[in-house]
């Protein structure tokens, strides 16, 4: 009888292994979720009038969005400023949603106390590079931000940077 217990529970451990693995590798959703956690720097800007990478590194010295696990995002905008080595700094948090059928990112930030909902469309290129397409409004809401106006298509490129 002894034999038998083993097997079974060796069985019954091999069951829930593979159970495992099976939830693991059928959601899509996990993956695209996980992937997206974690800080990100733009890294590039493309609009309809072109590269607009240059006109931002020109006046900022970075823009990082932080996507947390409980659909926490922060986006902090380091503004350069006239004075030599001094910079300004804004920090605007706010939730996040995703829809991955979609492939939909709706960030909502609190811009000077008001939710501003910001709706893209993302793509991720491996596990460190993001592509993120501003959709409506949000190219025009963008523009007021960062103090400049897009012309859609615009395409935002972020680098994981941890």
């Amino acid at each position: 009888g002894k034999n038998m217990r083993k097997l079974t529970l060796v069985l019954m451990i091999f069951g829930l292994l593979l159970v495992g693995c099976d939830n693991d590798g059928g959601s899509d959703a996990a993956s695209d979720a996980d992937a997206l956690l974690g800080t990100w720097a733009v890294s590039g800007l493309t609009d309809a009038s072109g590269d607009r990478s240059g006109s931002l590194l020109e006046s900022y010295n970075s823009v990082m969005i932080t996507l947390g696990a409980g659909s926490t995002i922060a986006m902090v905008v380091d503004a350069k400023t006239e004075e030599a080595n001094t910079s300004d700094v804004t920090d605007y948090e706010g939730s996040f949603t995703l829809d991955e059928a979609s492939k939909a990112l709706i960030a909502t930030l609190s811009v000077s106390g008001q939710s501003t909902p910001l709706t893209f469309t993302y793509s991720l290129q491996g596990e460190s590079s993001l592509k993120l397409n501003p959709v409506g409004t949000t190219t025009i809401l963008l523009g007021v931000l960062f103090q400049t106006t897009y012309t859609d298509p615009v395409e935002f490129t972020f680098t994981k940077v941890q």
